[in-house]
């Protein structure tokens, strides 16, 4: 009996694993990180608008990011680089420093974003490069990355929804890294 019930238990299993390959999903929205508002909340940063956010040439995950065989893909605009703009933009007005005629600018270019299921850690990253401007002369020009990691398993039907629901701390890390950078904050005063 105990064996009838370990070898359902596994072909349930597998037919989880295999409903996964090849899906196609879409990255959760951005949800702004507390302690980053925060920042720049703390900071005393002029407000500032947002200006173009692209993708480098043959950017990694630039419009889709492979999970165990499936893709996801940013809810916001064709790339990753408008997930990228929404999620500043998001924080920037939760701070109250969204001014569209702001005379400092704030533009970036995703350099690549990637995630790895694992088997008992999954980890991501994402990678841009970030330029302010005030009155189109530049102040700040930097390339920023962020990482996470979180629990993982060798089991597709738990490992690819924990690394789709991880991509946004991804970003949020990235972020961080961000506003923390003195000059950052210069740039914005």
């Amino acid at each position: 009996m105990l064996k009838k019930i370990f070898a359902f238990r596994g072909v349930v299993i597998a037919a989880l694993v295999m409903s996964m390959a090849g899906c196609a999903l879409k990255a959760p929205p951005y949800e702004a990180s507390i302690a980053n508002v925060s920042t720049l909340k703390r900071a005393g940063q002029s407000p500032v608008r947002l200006g173009e956010f692209n993708v480098a040439a043959n950017a990694q995950g630039a419009t889709s990011i492979g999970i165990r065989g499936g893709s996801m893909s940013s809810p916001t605009g064709a790339t990753y680089a408008a997930y990228l703009a929404e999620a500043l933009k998001t924080e920037l007005d939760m701070a109250k420093r969204l001014n569209p005629a702001s005379s400092l600018e704030v533009m970036g270019t995703l350099l690549g974003t990637d995630i790895d299921a694992g088997m008992s850690t999954g980890k991501g990253y994402i990678e841009a490069r970030f330029v302010v401007k005030k009155d189109g002369s530049v102040k700040f020009d930097k390339t920023k990355r962020g990482e996470a990691t979180w629990e993982s398993s060798f089991v597709g039907a738990i490992a690819v929804p924990a690394a789709q629901k991880s991509y946004p701390q991804v970003v949020q890390n990235l972020l961080a890294d961000l506003y923390a950078d003195q000059d950052f904050q210069n740039a914005l005063k």
